[in-house]
């Protein structure tokens, strides 16, 4: 088997800063479509996408050259910087994606087990308002 007939299949779940509920409508459609324009460029064969208000959920095969760090990175940095262009009420947050992410490599993954580690692995959220004080 020639090295560019293998494909290795990763489940990448990430979500916005601030767990923001922000993919929503017009812009959950675009992000959809950038990340198919990613995919092109990168020769990936996209499969299942799932865009939530609050994550992205991607599965790809890719070829083995390719690192997984790299494959969300694009993802990653060519949608936030067009979601920003794009959608003003994107930039008010610091940044549209945080630095976490989850990857799971293989064929066997569903979509609800990679979120559910993905849930899992994000801090505790803090309560709204200013933090107490105890004395």
């Amino acid at each position: 088997m020639k090295s560019e007939e293998q494909r290795i299949v990763y489940h990448f779940v990430w979500g916005p800063m601030r767990a923001k509920p922000c993919l929503i409508g017009d812009a959950a459609q675009r992000l959809e479509t950038l990340i198919r324009e990613t995919a092109a460029t990168l020769a990936l064969q996209l499969g299942e996408v799932q865009i939530l208000p609050d994550r992205v959920y991607v599965a790809v095969a890719a070829p083995p050259t390719l690192s997984p760090h790299r494959i969300v990175c694009r993802f990653k940095a060519y949608s936030s910087r067009c979601l920003r262009h794009e959608f003003q009420e994107m930039t008010k947050i610091p940044t549209l994606w945080t630095r976490a992410y989850v990857v799971r490599a293989g064929e066997h993954y569903r979509p609800e087990q990679v979120m559910e580690v993905y849930e899992t692995s994000l801090p505790p959220r803090r309560r709204a308002g200013r933090p107490r004080v105890n004395r």
